[in-house]
């Protein structure tokens, strides 16, 4: 529908973000004179009773999602539907909004449907698209910047608030009812920016929103926002927003640019690759980010020093940015008394005020990124019980995994971007799905669901089915039932819910059945392509994995020796040598051996290629307790490089890489 608004709105704090989309779409409902309706996902989210204030257009919308068989209520200006946290019930309320053609669709979803609710609403949704974050500032600013640029580059509208109303007016707004006060005129000011509702924004020449992050820098191809909160920024302010700009531009650039560095020199004939690039010109296109990130907020580029502190690793993921500045102190609040002060007096204009300002950003797998999918390790609830790796928030077995990511890939070269849309779902989701909608025509009663096995994934977009019927069998995936083109299930490995798959999968077969493998990165030296290879389908692991740890270990130096005494080209430490059975780490067919021995243990153990990583770092002690990435900067830094590798290869799929400040 061409004329829908939707707003997807999420944040730390849950109460605060619903309470603010709540007052967003009663804003934007009451000046337009139609219904919004608002779903709200969430674990604790509830059936809301009607009010007898409900306007006509809410019971009018209300009743249309009746008759699709939605359980909800007409509530001022509100028709509001509650929703459990899931990417089965976000599809089946996009399907919902569809069918009963709302016009107004507010979303309110935990931060770990974030992306997947930006992913699947562009299917379901042709009309006005926005988001909204909530993010408790400055502690979350580097993160909400990411996210306006991720939202921007999806072609949303993007907004960041740093809370939502006050109580009283959050208890109207929930109520349908418009917030009032400055509450009201903050939620209709977003209304017009997010959702076009004309006539909502009242008193606009009033106070301005201090909790929308309102500065946007051109940067290097994307738009990142940082907080101006509360009117007029000294000048220390403003010059730290510059050297925060700015790191997080170069380091973004970097990011960007990576695949270009790590792309071989030469292409198969001899002749130069024109997309790759050297390393001075991967650092220099970061300084000139810099640059104009600077120039952009007003800071002359020639007061920068840029440096990069690990410019000697392969690829440089981090960049360090100084301002030094002069602030004039006629331009501070006052500052104009103070000047003809001083000329009335006689007295010697005062003096500029001395500024540094030191900012220092980093592209990595951090905490960041893993507090806002609400992943577990282990499957619970019923079905499958073993580990679970994620795509897109859905979790499945690791193999299923790894063969997704494959299958990811080829469809990439094949100009689709395959998006998984529902996952592993316990026996208890199921159960409370089935009492939800009783009907086995949509949803399988409880225990019957293949999708509690972790091997059955929902796939989209509609784009790309035709791919998939014609070449996910290539990677181990057959459709379950024709009538439905999205569902896959994986039998390359052991079967659904055997005893065999618990724990997590074995190396995953192609139809011949050999042992599925990924291509090694260019960068790996022939003499060790074919060890590399053997070890990865031996132990059934990634050999682009493989590859990038050696890479970023030792180089490929089969005589390295670390200043801690790690040793040969997987840099073993004696201890871990001996546990491993390897006699001499400096023989680089069988460290390459122990290697993949130990990272198949690892993924077995963890489920996940990052936290694997960090165990061979860091130990599986300093991981396993919390299921994480531990804090310890050498370790963050050396899962974040490998990640890179493999991004930057295209070999495997990897995760994302945050850009975030860290000073």
């Amino acid at each position: 529908m061409t004329g829908r608004a939707t707003l997807v709105v999420t944040g730390s704090d849950g109460r605060g973000a619903l309470a603010l989309a709540a007052a967003v779409a009663s804003e934007a409902a009451a000046a337009s004179g139609r219904a919004a309706l608002l779903a709200e996902f969430g674990d604790e989210a509830r059936r809301r009773p009607p009010t007898l204030l409900a306007a006509q257009p809410s019971r009018d919308l209300e009743s249309r999602l009746r008759e699709e068989g939605a359980r909800c209520s007409a509530r001022g200006h509100l028709c509001h539907l509650g929703a459990e946290a899931s990417g089965e019930e976000l599809e089946r309320v996009a399907v919902l909004a569809d069918a009963c053609e709302a016009e107004l669709v507010v979303v309110a979803l935990p931060p770990r449907l974030w992306a997947p609710a930006l992913a699947l609403w562009r299917h379901f949704d042709t009309g006005r698209r926005s988001g909204l974050l909530v993010a408790s500032l400055p502690r979350e600013r580097s993160m909400a910047a990411l996210a306006v640029a991720e939202m921007r580059s999806r072609g949303w509208r993007a907004r960041v608030a740093r809370s939502g109303p006050s109580f009283l007016a959050a208890r109207r707004a929930l109520a349908g009812l418009r917030p009032g006060g400055v509450a009201g005129d903050r939620a209709g000011r977003l209304a017009v920016s997010l959702l076009g509702s004309r006539g909502a924004a009242r008193g606009e020449s009033g106070q301005a929103l201090p909790a929308v992050l309102a500065a946007c820098a051109a940067l290097a191809g994307c738009a990142l926002v940082l907080a101006s909160i509360g009117g007029a920024v000294t000048g220390k302010q403003r010059v730290q927003r510059a050297a925060d700009l700015s790191a997080l531009s170069a380091t973004r650039a970097m990011r960007d640019s990576m695949p270009r560095l790590l792309a071989p020199a030469r292409l198969p004939d001899g002749r130069v690759n024109p997309r790759h690039i050297s390393r001075a010109a991967y650092l220099g296109g970061a300084e000139l980010a810099a640059e104009e990130a600077a120039e952009q907020n007003g800071v002359d580029p020639r007061r920068l020093r840029i440096s990069f502190p690990d410019s000697r690793a392969m690829p440089p993921l981090r960049a360090r940015v100084e301002v030094r500045a002069e602030i004039d102190p006629a331009e501070l609040p006052g500052g104009e008394r103070l000047e003809s002060e001083a000329a009335a007096g006689g007295a010697a204009a005062p003096e500029p005020i001395p500024v540094t300002a030191v900012a220092v950003a980093e592209a990595g797998a951090g905490e960041t990124a893993a507090a806002w999918t609400g992943a577990e390790g282990q499957a619970t609830g019923g079905g499958y019980g073993g580990p679970l790796v994620y795509r897109n928030g859905e979790g499945m077995r690791p193999d299923v995994g790894a063969a997704y990511d494959r299958m990811a890939v080829a469809a990439s070269a094949a100009g689709h971007s395959l998006l998984v849309s529902s996952g592993f779902r316990s026996d208890a989701e199921q159960a409370a799905l089935w009492e939800a909608h009783p009907d086995p025509t949509w949803v399988a009663p409880p225990g019957q669901s293949l999708h509690r096995c972790a091997t059955e994934l929902d796939l989209g977009p509609a784009t790309a089915y035709g791919w998939l019927a014609a070449k996910a069998t290539r990677f181990g995936f057959v459709q379950r039932y024709s009538w439905e083109p999205w569902h896959y299930g994986f039998d390359a490995g052991p079967a659904p819910c055997s005893r065999e798959g618990e724990s997590g999968g074995a190396p995953s077969r192609s139809p011949d059945g050999a042992a599925s493998r990924d291509a090694l990165p260019a960068f790996v030296p022939e003499r060790y392509r074919a060890t590399i290879e053997r070890s990865a389908a031996r132990w059934g692991v990634s050999g682009a994995m493989l590859a990038a740890q050696l890479m970023a270990e030792s180089g490929f130096d089969p005589n390295a020796v670390s200043p801690a005494g790690a040793q040969g080209i997987a840099q073993f430490m004696p201890g871990t040598a001996a546990s491993m059975g390897l006699r001499d780490p400096f023989d680089p067919v069988a460290a390459i051996d122990a290697q993949a021995h130990l990272m198949s243990d690892l993924l077995k153990q963890l489920g996940s290629i990052p936290l694997a990583l960090a165990a061979y770092n860091a130990g599986p002690g300093a991981v396993e307790p919390c299921m994480c990435i531990p804090p310890y900067p050498e370790t963050q830094a050396y899962v974040a490089r490998i990640l890179a590798l493999l991004k930057g290869t295209g070999a495997l799929a990897a995760p994302e890489l945050e850009v975030r400040l860290v000073k």
